[in-house]
């Protein structure tokens, strides 16, 4: 019984140096919901459309082509994490010298994981943010995530064929589109 309890109290004394010794911390034991994301800190986070891109002159910029603008979503530091595509559209149809469309899109992405953004290694995720003509109108907003960025896109103008509003003139949209860190799951 003796030796027992001589094992017991060397096995405890060595646990109890074990954990008051100097060196690395122990690893953080919380579940990811419980851990606080550091700030993913943008250099950019409200555009207006159109201008606030590139024209992509049927080249891609980042996640998108063609013809449409494109613009980067930039860390402080620089580093592209993200882009907004200024737009897509579906049923478009030519009316004499213009066009329109029964369906309006931006498409975005984002970063998949903040705590990678080594050139080179950046993967993103994309998503959009559709609009029908019918339901189109100043101020109305969308919003989605995409990786750790979400987006709201509003409508700051456009004008339609008809009182029905069955397709507004493709020349007409103008949006707003902000950008910031998604917020983290709960």
């Amino acid at each position: 019984m003796r030796v027992l309890w001589v094992s017991f109290l060397i096995l405890f004394t060595a646990v109890a140096a074990f954990r008051s010794r100097p060196g690395p911390a122990l690893a953080d034991t919380r579940s990811p919901q419980q851990i606080t994301p550091s700030p993913l800190p943008l250099e950019n986070k409200s555009f207006e459309f159109p201008g606030a891109g590139k024209r992509n002159n049927n080249q891609t910029i980042g996640d998108f082509c063609c013809t449409g603008e494109t613009a980067a979503i930039r860390t402080t530091q620089g580093v592209p994490i993200g882009y907004i595509y200024f737009y897509s559209f579906s049923g478009g149809i030519n009316l004499k010298s213009r066009s329109a469309a029964d369906q309006f899109s931006v498409l975005v992405s984002g970063v998949s994981d903040p705590a990678r953004l080594t050139a080179g290694s950046i993967s993103r995720v994309k998503s959009s943010i559709e609009f029908s003509a019918q339901e189109m109108k100043p101020g109305l907003s969308r919003q989605v995530i995409a990786g750790a960025l979400e987006y709201k896109v509003t409508i700051q103008d456009v004008q339609f064929i008809d009182e029905a509003h069955s397709r507004f003139w493709m020349d007409s949209v103008k949006v707003k589109v902000e950008a910031q860190q998604a917020p983290s799951p709960k």
